[in-house]
């Protein structure tokens, strides 16, 4: 570089020459002017050494630039390793190509540049990678062979360009959220301790002046929130925490408690934390009242089965409440369009809502329907859909609405109508009449039997009142009807038909309130047929009764006359018998004692027939003592005893050693026992077994009878204790019997006030029981 000279623009020169209005740059493209004006100036000379220390090996990222041409004709390592591209890249661009300013831009930002009086150019500088970055550019000229080139110190200032950015931005926002009501600024001196509040910031806590010391701000919040302020500072402070927080104050001037929330931000250089808060007393209590309110209309919806809903027309997506997932069975996080949405109704119900959205989403229609539904899991619901279309600009672009599950109403809607068919039907089909009448006797309904039963047509029935049928008076049936109720009345009544005739009826009358009128409603049923045959039976009954009456009196009589000679011819056969009147032979002994038989059997036969015939006459009478019942039995085994030892029957007591004294009929007692040991021992086949137990049950004397003789059929049981009855003829001759024993036995115990019952096997034998109280007070009358 021996003839070669640089000449540098020396660095105090230069930035005097750009402070010259005359000399700024205002476009790379007319360089020209810049090297005009570097000729006015003192240049210094340097060499090839000069010229390496400056350019090549400097830190900063520098460009050399023709003048004439705008081409890059040098970069130094710093730029080349900057902007991304190699020295022969970089060298073939112009300085134009890697600036994203365009040419007016450059011509603003340069006067730009001379108003505010500074020495270098803010522009916006292409990388290799295509990223744009923001640069401060310092520009001078050198002289090299006899031509001007100009030198650029590039310096990037984009991320301080973005917190600049950011500063501004967060100070525009301090400034106007500093204008809103209630929101107050505060900064905090870490050093001092000092605390300045702005007007704002004084009127919501209260305080007179501008700052105040640490102490005095500490004394505002309620003393149990101070601990999590003085955490939020610390951690802000020292862990860059953001600082945001609520608590509540107490106003210092008037000592009402309110609620604040601030945030800050620490500002490190000043060792201060500067903040923002705001009085949000009144916008949490209306917080908590939409708290509330929508609670509760969420609770409303849970209750009445009702969610919300919207569609986006341009795009089909679907949101809604949380209530309307729950209907559909499905995660309420499920993202849903309308498509989805379609897929949960059976085809008919689809097509329907389809062409709904449709006129909804191109016509702006409102709807109101109610379809069939089926949910994620497979249930079968009914479900009514109210939507409403939102326009804007003359298109629907949104549609909102309710979704509502109706299942419950829609059944019970089914079931009433289910249920009036039914009605219908029945008080069209029923056998019996029905007729509706309100309170003033007025007939609101009748069904065509009831219209046929008095002889009316239907339209007819219509016209009438209850009077004009029923021959009770008017006055009577008005006070029926106002005691009717829901519980019913059931009575009888007699009414007249349109031809006059009169027939008996059976009325089930029962009310009901429909709105605010009462109506009775009366199932009719025509009982005329039924009070004859009752008549006809009642008549009957009179006639059987007068028979019975005087068969009663019939047998009583011939029993007392057929017991007079009997009595004559048993005590004149024992006469014979004994010899008084002579010897007997072998063959008249037989006979005589054929003869006495013959008439004990048949006084046994008419005392039984009294005794039933005064009981059937409501006669008999108990004559209660107090006796022994050990001793009643033990004495009837002695009396059996010979009988049962002719048929070689082992008769057996059973008698509890406590059972002592009852207060009974000891006659009918005994007769109640002998009939049940005789019948026990006659249907006993020889060398059998026969037993007596009695005990106490409770307040009950109970004694039974078990034998092991032929025993009853299930069949015959009912026979048992009917008078004059034998369950077969066969056995009737076979064992000897008036049939009125076990009749008889059973009214005595009845008497009583016991009860008489059988257990019976074919075969195997049978076991006869009976109780009667112990002591009881009783009528000693039977009334039949």
């Amino acid at each position: 570089m021996k003839n070669e000279q640089l000449r540098v623009v020396q660095n105090k020169e230069m930035h005097s020459a750009f402070r010259d209005k005359d000399s700024l740059i205002n476009d790379f493209q007319n360089i020209e002017m810049i090297c005009e004006n570097c000729k006015k100036n003192d240049l210094f000379f340097g060499n090839e050494g000069i010229y390496s220390s400056f350019f090549k090996e400097n830190n900063m990222a520098m460009l050399l630039i023709n003048s004439n041409s705008s081409d890059i004709v040098d970069a130094n390592k710093a730029a080349c390793k900057y902007y991304g591209w190699t020295l022969e890249e970089i060298t073939r661009k112009k300085i134009n190509q890697i600036n994203a300013l365009s040419t007016e831009e450059i011509k603003v930002e340069t006067q730009r540049a001379e108003d505010e009086k500074r020495n270098y150019f803010l522009f916006k500088h292409i990388l290799a990678n295509g990223e744009i970055r923001d640069v401060e550019v310092y520009c001078g000229s050198i002289v090299y062979s006899s031509h001007y080139l100009i030198y650029n110190i590039v310096n990037d200032i984009t991320e301080r360009k973005l917190l600049e950015d950011k500063l501004k931005k967060k100070r525009m926002q301090l400034s106007t959220v500093q204008r809103l009501r209630d929101v107050g600024r505060w900064e905090v001196d870490l050093s001092s301790g000092m605390t300045t509040l702005s007007d704002e910031a004084r009127k919501i806590y209260g305080l007179e002046g501008e700052i105040f010391t640490r102490d005095q701000i500490r004394k505002i919040p309620l003393s149990h929130y101070l601990p999590m302020l003085d955490k939020a500072c610390n951690d802000l402070v020292g862990n860059n925490v953001p600082y945001d927080v609520q608590f509540k104050i107490k106003r210092q001037n008037d000592g009402y408690v309110r609620i604040i929330h601030s945030v800050a931000e620490y500002d490190i250089e000043r060792n201060m934390v500067i903040g923002i808060f705001q009085d949000i007393t009144e916008l949490k209590q209306t917080k908590n009242k939409l708290r509330e309110r929508k609670s509760l209309l969420n609770e409303v919806g849970r209750i009445a089965h009702v969610g919300g809903w919207e569609l986006d027309a341009p795009t089909g997506n679907i949101t809604w409440t949380n209530e309307v997932a729950k209907i559909h069975e499905v995660d309420p996080n499920t993202a849903v369009n309308l498509e989805f949405v379609l897929s949960f109704y059976p085809t008919a119900s689809r097509k329907v809502l389809e062409d709904a959205v449709k006129k909804a989403v191109e016509k702006g229609q409102s709807h109101d329907m109610e379809l069939e539904f089926i949910t994620a899991k497979g249930k079968h619901k009914w479900i009514r859909i109210i939507a409403h279309p939102k326009i804007s600009d003359g298109k629907v672009v949104k549609v909102t609405g309710s979704f509502q599950d109706i299942t419950e109403q829609k059944q019970a809607e089914i079931k009433y109508s289910e249920e009036a068919m039914w009605r219908r039907l029945l008080m069209e089909q029923s056998r019996d009449g029905i007729v509706i009448i309100d309170q003033d006797g007025k007939v609101i309904e009748a069904n065509p039997r009831y219209a046929e039963m008095l002889g009316y047509s239907h339209e007819e029935m219509k016209t009438l009142h209850i009077w004009d049928w029923d021959v009770h008076a008017s006055e009577q049936i008005k006070e029926m009807l106002q005691l009717a109720d829901n519980k019913g009345i059931l009575h009888e009544t007699r009414q007249r038909r349109k031809d006059g005739d009169l027939i008996d009826v059976e009325i089930n009358a029962n009310a009901a309130i429909f709105g605010e009128r009462k109506m009775i409603f009366c199932v009719c049923r025509d009982i005329s047929l039924r009070k004859k045959v009752e008549q006809e039976l009642l008549n009957a009954k009179i006639v059987a009764e007068n028979a019975n009456k005087v068969k009663s009196e019939f047998l009583a009589t011939m029993s007392h006359e057929l017991r007079t000679p009997l009595t004559a011819i048993i005590g004149f056969s024992d006469v014979i018998l004994d010899g008084m009147a002579g010897s007997l032979n072998g063959k008249q002994t037989v006979y005589m004692n054929h003869v006495l038989n013959a008439g004990k059997h048949l006084l046994e036969l008419i005392n039984d027939i009294l005794d039933l015939s005064k009981i059937e006459a409501g006669e008999m009478e108990l004559n209660y003592e107090i006796f022994n019942v050990s001793q009643v039995i033990k004495t009837l085994i002695v009396q059996f005893s010979p009988l049962a030892i002719k048929k070689n029957i082992y008769l057996d007591v059973d008698v509890d050693p406590k059972l002592e004294m009852i207060n009974a009929d000891k006659t009918k007692f005994k007769q109640i026992l002998t009939n049940l040991l005789s019948n026990a021992i006659k249907f006993t086949h020889e060398i059998g077994n026969v037993e007596v137990k009695a005990n106490y049950s409770g307040n009950f004397v109970q004694v039974s009878v078990k034998d092991n003789g032929i025993g009853i059929a299930g069949k015959d049981m009912g026979k048992l204790f009917q008078p004059f009855k034998q369950l077969n003829p066969y056995l009737a001759r076979k064992y000897e019997g008036t049939g009125l024993g076990l009749s008889l036995s059973k009214k005595f115990v009845e008497m009583h006030g016991g009860e008489i019952w059988v257990e019976s096997k074919v075969d195997e034998g049978s076991i006869f029981t009976f109780m009667i109280p112990v002591d009881i007070e009783v009528d000693n009358t039977l009334q039949i």
